[in-house]
């Protein structure tokens, strides 16, 4: 394996887990009656909508800042369900509760880690404002969607080039720790090391040329590979 130089960090469900503000932002939005099984549902739905949105808008090499998607994922389902809410309210809540994530219990102890030994930067598909502050205790550089107008497994990869661009190192000397797929294949087509952080151990379904270079179950596993 190639000398590791610079480690990019993905943020949500890597760095700050999103799943313990579900339940807070379905409270707001359907009432405080809201049960967890009504919260898990609407916010499948709500990823479905998004998930949609995004494959369209990459087959029609189109940008859209993270916000806008949601606002319409929003106003899809709110109309879809005979939800009487404010779509633009809904997405107030969601960028506050995003904002909120709390940290995984590793992830502290990690960044300081590495942080002693190799140059750290975090890439999300995400708008600025939507971000936890807490990586800005750091000397970790932000590479962010909203910035770049690009996300991580585009067809123009700005993302990952441009942290390869940055820090002006061969792509295999980087390698990127993140939980989607997008994750995986946006890093491996830039030649940069994938690590597919895999916390609720599910099977990796793509084919084999598609692997990530590591999997882990939670961030102090990269330690043995480090």
């Amino acid at each position: 394996m190639k000398s590791i130089k610079v480690i990019s960090l993905d943020m949500f469900q890597t760095l700050v887990n999103l799943d313990r503000r579900t339940m807070s932002m379905w409270n707001a939005i359907l009432g405080n009656d809201c049960s967890e099984d009504q919260a898990n549902s609407n916010q499948a739905r709500l990823l479905e909508h998004y998930y949609t949105i995004a494959v369209q808008m990459r087959g029609d090499g189109q940008f859209l800042l993270t916000k806008e998607i949601y606002r319409r994922c929003f106003t899809r389902l709110f109309s879809t369900y005979n939800i009487r809410f404010e779509p633009e309210q809904a997405l107030d809540i969601l960028v506050r509760e995003h904002s909120q994530a709390e940290l995984y219990e590793e992830t502290e102890d990690f960044i300081r880690y590495i942080l002693g030994n190799y140059d750290v930067c975090i890439v999300s598909d995400t708008d600025e404002d939507m971000l936890p502050a807490f990586y800005t205790r750091y000397p970790i550089r932000l590479f962010a969607s909203e910035t770049y107008k690009s996300y991580k497994n585009d067809h123009s990869n700005t993302l990952f080039q441009q942290v390869i661009a940055h820090y002006n190192v061969q792509p295999a000397e980087i390698i990127h720790i993140g939980d989607t797929v997008s994750d995986v294949l946006g890093a491996k087509r830039a030649g940069i090391q994938a690590c597919w952080l895999n916390r609720l151990s599910v099977p990796w379904t793509l084919d084999n040329h598609n692997d990530p270079d590591f999997i882990i179950h939670n961030l102090n596993d990269a330690r043995a590979f480090l």
